[in-house]
């Protein structure tokens, strides 16, 4: 992964714009034609717990708990892949730590209500 996308992702947290739709949906879309111009499989790997975060938010407003549960995930795990990239891990550790998001978030989602 690219360190200008991973800078992009790290703005992205910075500016604290998990929840805000638009900007959420701009950074997966960011993530799913970066995978296409470079034929680069992690940041569409990435942009699919994102999506998920996504759908979720559209299907109604999240209860302040999962909120919080959800932010207690995102934001680690983000931080992980972003170290991940920068420090030059393999591929399969970038996609390592992806999995465990991808696995802990939808493990949330699915202990809601």
């Amino acid at each position: 992964m690219r360190t200008e996308l991973v800078d992009e992702i790290e703005e992205f947290v910075r500016r604290g714009k998990l929840w805000n739709k638009e900007d959420l949906n701009d950074l997966i879309g960011r993530l799913e034609a970066e995978s296409d111009a470079t034929d680069d499989p992690i940041p569409r790997q990435l942009s699919a717990p994102l999506r998920a975060l996504l759908v979720r938010m559209r299907i109604g407003d999240v209860p302040n708990r999962l909120a919080s549960d959800v932010e207690g995930i995102v934001y680690p795990r983000l931080w992980k892949v972003m170290e991940a990239a920068r420090d030059g891990l393999p591929d399969a550790e970038l996609r390592t730590r992806i999995e465990v998001f991808n696995r802990r978030l939808s493990r949330t989602f699915a202990q809601e209500g």
